[in-house]
């Protein structure tokens, strides 16, 4: 099964990361236009891009995995590219001299066809 896999460095801490990664209101604010969940495993993400009224849609992910600084991890269980559906998105961080290094994943794509190069 294809992969996406990133490795990027952000001038901010793991803490904050992890913070623009769980909390509705962070994710807003450089994600989704519109963000509805909880930070705790096993509950459910809600983006959605664009406005109520929109065609874009909504995103549904739900939290598996959460450690504190270090890695956030989510199953998609809905979303408007069906190739996204039941693929994991993870980020795992770690702390550097001037930030964090992220190295982000979205993890099995059922083939390589589709939205993958986009993506």
């Amino acid at each position: 099964m294809p992969d996406i896999l990133h490795e990027m460095t952000i001038a901010a801490t793991p803490d904050q990361i992890f913070k623009a990664l769980t909390e509705p209101q962070a994710l807003e604010a450089w994600w989704a236009t519109h963000a509805v969940g909880e930070p705790k495993v096993g509950s459910m993400v809600q983006l959605r891009f664009g406005n109520e009224q929109s065609a874009n849609g909504m995103e549904m992910l739900e939290v598996i995995m959460l450690e504190p600084g270090r890695k956030v991890e989510w199953l998609d269980r809905q979303s408007l590219l069906p190739e996204w559906v039941g693929t994991r998105i993870t980020w795992e961080l770690s702390p550097i001299e001037n930030g964090t290094k992220i190295l982000f994943g979205q993890r099995g794509y059922a083939s390589a066809e589709g939205c993958l190069a986009m993506c």
